[in-house]
């Protein structure tokens, strides 16, 4: 298990602190955040590349915060593979096997390279190796090192989107073999399809952890929301039962019943928000009247903006597209029922 205490470090105009996160043994743990949040800068000190001002690390019980990367038994890859170019593909593999008899480490490269699906490359240069042949050789000479923990910053970004899926199955293995592992990428699919455990950092700070499900279900900031294709998310404040975005003062909503007074944040998902050129007149739903502001493809239908005092997004299908003739600058009426006005304090 991985465990991360207290951990700060400060330096130019960013700044890390109280940043506590732990790793099962069996986890596939994954970051996420918007650029500059300190992703990567939380993978070197995990690794050892960068020093922080204060905290502890800690792999197994093993206390790691003053050991230098050598003896910290943590595999790092980044988001472009780090091998070497004057070596074969095999005497990468074989390079991090130190004290071993010469044919037990072909033996292990040869199973390494079979397990990474790169067998038949062992002889070849490194050169002209592509970006997904390039990450299963330095996946390959990192396992070689037989590492307690996996850290991968960005590892498929740079890869063709057809050879992602295929090394996603392979990370998804090698952390159920036992591996851990903690993934930093901007994918929603990747994050989905891998995490056990998901966390997003955002200024320098974890500010939410959990299941993916309970995360994305209820984000607790507008970059986790717009991670999960909802726009309707905004900080609020709350009198009476009645919600007053922020940034829109002069718009009223109303939520369910038992909502407590303060501030919060509040989540409309676009699913729920019905689009009408009627005034519906029914008291249970919040009416907002306004022009189309845009008309975007999805893969299952269409999401409409609409603006007016306060800008909304709905998610409908064709045939309502069709049926209600949307275009840009028509103007409509976007309402949602109370029941639906999920509110996260």
């Amino acid at each position: 298990m991985l465990e991360i205490e207290d951990i700060k470090i400060s330096f130019g105009r960013f700044g890390m602190e109280g940043v506590n996160l732990s790793v099962a043994s069996d986890d596939y743990f994954v970051l996420l955040g918007p650029s500059g949040a300190g992703k990567s800068v939380l993978l070197e000190i995990i690794a050892g590349l960068t020093s922080p001002d204060s905290g502890k690390i800690r792999l197994n019980g093993k206390e790691l915060t003053q050991l230098p990367p050598h003896k910290r038994k943590v595999g790092l890859i980044f988001q472009h593979p780090a091998v070497f170019p004057h070596m074969s593909v095999l005497k990468n593999i074989l390079y991090p096997m130190k004290g071993i008899p010469k044919d037990e480490k072909y033996a292990k490269a040869k199973a390494l390279a079979a397990q990474m699906g790169i067998e038949h490359l062992l002889d070849s240069g490194t050169a002209k190796l592509s970006g997904g042949e390039l990450q299963r050789v330095a996946l390959a000479r990192v396992l070689a090192s037989e590492p307690d923990l996996l850290l991968l910053d960005e590892p498929l970004s740079a890869i063709d989107s057809n050879l992602r899926v295929e090394l996603r199955g392979l990370l998804r293995s090698l952390n159920k073999r036992g591996l851990p592992v903690l993934h930093v990428t901007h994918d929603y699919e990747e994050a989905i399809s891998l995490a056990t455990t998901l966390a997003v950092i955002e200024n320098g700070k974890i500010i939410q952890q959990g299941r993916p499900e309970e995360v994305f279900a209820k984000p607790a900031c507008e970059f986790i929301a717009a991670f999960a294709g909802e726009h309707n998310f905004f900080k609020a404040k709350i009198n009476g039962g009645k919600i007053s975005p922020l940034h829109f003062p002069e718009i009223i909503i109303t939520g369910p019943e038992g909502i407590a007074d303060g501030n919060a944040y509040v989540l409309i998902r676009s699913r729920h928000v019905v689009l009408t050129n009627q005034n519906p007149q029914l008291s249970t739903l919040n009416n907002f009247y306004g022009p189309v502001i845009s008309v975007n493809p999805l893969r299952d239908g269409f999401e409409v903006e609409v603006g007016g005092s306060m800008p909304f997004f709905a998610r409908i299908t064709r045939e309502s597209l069709e049926k209600l003739s949307i275009y840009p600058g028509k103007n409509l009426w976007a309402c949602f029922k109370a029941s639906s006005v999920e509110v996260i304090y």
